[in-house]
């Protein structure tokens, strides 16, 4: 009987076999194992990808470096079991063997992009974010990473390609085309009971608000539901999700100048309370969801609420790796590990580099199964200007409830920072926040919108009326005029908030109409002269 390395190394050579060193491209994939208990899995934010790629690749070759330093590989186990004769191997342990051979450093490694490959200053070329090209370039930057299997998700902007595409089904399968999908949501064992989720959003043009709010279907959620039902806890399941917004009631930072005030931060933003609660209720549900990525935002991994831990789940942003798409100066990847006993949740940080320019790989929390506790390795480090300033989320607890409220509840003029929040009698949560009437959900307390902007409230008093039946603003400054008195009405579905950004189509379609117009008045005033 031949020794395992023999049998392994003419499994390898064999016709149709990968070779022993990995080539770059799709055809050297790697398998995940379905018998081993541990895995890495490097989780990329939005991609962006640049005309100058020299960030992106050598954000690439950090990732492929840290794979490398917290490899999964026991050599010496490897090099006993390669002493042995293949008969005497369990069919585990010559997994193994071959495995090791083929990936080597790499072993039981995986990649997952959530999305946005695309250029983000839209130029009307291919190449921007949404078209074919920018699909087909991605892939090429994936297909570096080989040997590591991929699994990638749409963002918002990867429906975004209206110069090409005139519907979002027929956008969505040039991007499914692009990397042989039946569907673009997804799910993949990656260790022995872990399985990992893929949800994509999968409409811009049918919005009927911001055409960058992540949608996710309601076949989408039903059959993520089923999913989670077929890999329950107690048979140990262990879930990790990947969206590339995360699910409201998710706690993470989110910039309410941008992604609150134009409803596109969560999940499901603008859709029904049904749609949008439904995912933090699967997590509450579904004990075996251990993790849930998403990126989204631009911001970098070192805010203290760049990772919460809700209803057992560690909720985890993941920053950007290009230049040009950074919020706050950091370039970061996330590397999740796994085994039988919990995960640990590390940043690849491609800004930062040791004495030997290798990019700084750092722990940030470790969650452990047995006890259910996600530890923080470090403190944070955040930002108290006003750049990143940080939607407030109300507590229960936090001393800024207003049981009752009836009459004023904030002054911006002799009270500027004042923070509060209160029911009104429908139910409909609101407060004052960051010279703002704020809109909250009535669930999960997370921020859904502006509903006063600073402008229009700057010096006005807030005031409720009879217990929540109305929500005013008063005007005193005239002096010897009766106050200036304005109620503020609820929408049509009875929330509060403002849709301050419209669908991106009907305001293209508009600013073209505007166009021709300007161009036909010209031509008339021309004719006349």
């Amino acid at each position: 009987c031949c020794s395992a390395l023999a049998l392994c190394a003419a499994l390898l050579c064999a016709p149709g076999s990968a070779a022993v060193a990995p080539r770059a491209g799709r055809s050297s994939r790697a398998r995940m194992s379905l018998t081993r208990e541990s895995f890495s899995l490097v989780v990329l934010g939005d991609l962006h990808l640049e005309d100058e790629m020299t960030a992106h690749h050598e954000a690439r070759a950090d990732c492929l470096a840290a794979l490398r330093k917290y490899s999964l590989l026991d050599v010496s186990t490897v090099v006993d079991l390669r002493g042995r004769r293949a008969g005497e191997l369990t069919i585990t342990e010559l997994e193994l063997v071959l495995d090791a051979a083929r990936e080597g450093e790499l072993l039981d490694a995986h990649l997952v992009s959530l999305g946005d490959l695309g250029r983000k200053d839209i130029r009307h070329k291919p190449g921007d974010a949404g078209t074919s090209k920018s699909f087909e370039d991605a892939l090429a930057y994936f297909d570096g990473f080989a040997p590591l299997e991929l699994s990638v998700i749409t963002g918002n902007h990867d429906l975004e390609g209206l110069d090409e595409f005139g519907t979002d089904e027929a956008n969505l399968q040039a991007w499914m085309k692009c990397f042989s999908l039946d569907a673009p949501w997804w799910a993949k064992q990656v260790a022995r009971r872990t399985l990992i989720v893929g949800l994509s959003t999968t409409r811009f043009r049918e919005s009927p608000y911001s055409s960058h709010e992540v949608f996710i279907s309601d076949e989408q959620i039903c059959w993520f539901e089923r999913t989670l039902q077929q890999h329950p806890a107690s048979d140990g399941w262990k879930v990790l999700v990947f969206s590339h917004a995360p699910p409201m009631g998710s706690g993470l930072r989110v910039l309410q100048g941008v992604h609150i005030r134009n409803g596109c931060a969560w999940l499901n933003h603008c859709g029904t309370p049904e749609q949008s609660r439904a995912f933090l209720r699967l997590v509450r549900e579904h004990s075996q969801i251990k993790l849930w990525a998403s990126g989204h935002f631009h911001l970098s991994h070192n805010y203290e609420d760049a990772i919460c831990f809700r209803e057992g789940c560690a909720f985890v942003q993941t920053g950007v790796v290009g230049p040009k798409s950074t919020r706050d100066a950091c370039r970061q990847t996330r590397l999740v590990q796994g085994d039988e006993a919990g995960l640990r949740i590390l940043t690849v940080n491609h800004h930062l580099r040791d004495e030997a320019g290798d990019a700084i790989v750092r722990l940030d929390a470790e969650l452990d199964y047995a006890s259910g506790e996600l530890v923080l390795a470090h403190g944070s480090e955040d930002y108290d200007h006003g750049d990143w300033f940080s939607a407030y989320t109300p507590e229960e607890a936090d001393g800024c409830y207003l049981a009752a409220p009836s009459g004023r509840v904030a002054c911006t003029q002799t009270e500027p920072a004042a923070v509060c929040w209160w029911r009104m009698a429908d139910g409909r949560t609101l407060g004052v926040h960051g010279g703002q009437v704020v809109e909250y959900d009535a669930e999960t307390l997370s921020p859904l919108g502006i509903v006063v902007e600073k402008e229009r409230l700057l010096g006005r008093e807030v005031v409720v009326v009879n217990e929540g039946e109305a929500l005013v603003l008063i005007d005193n400054r005239a002096e010897g005029v009766p106050p200036l008195v304005e109620v503020i009405h609820p929408n049509d579905d009875g929330s509060y908030w403002l849709r301050l950004q419209r669908n991106k189509r009907v305001r293209q379609a508009e600013k073209l109409r505007e166009q021709l117009a300007s161009e036909w008045v010209a031509q008339q005033r021309n004719a006349a002269s």
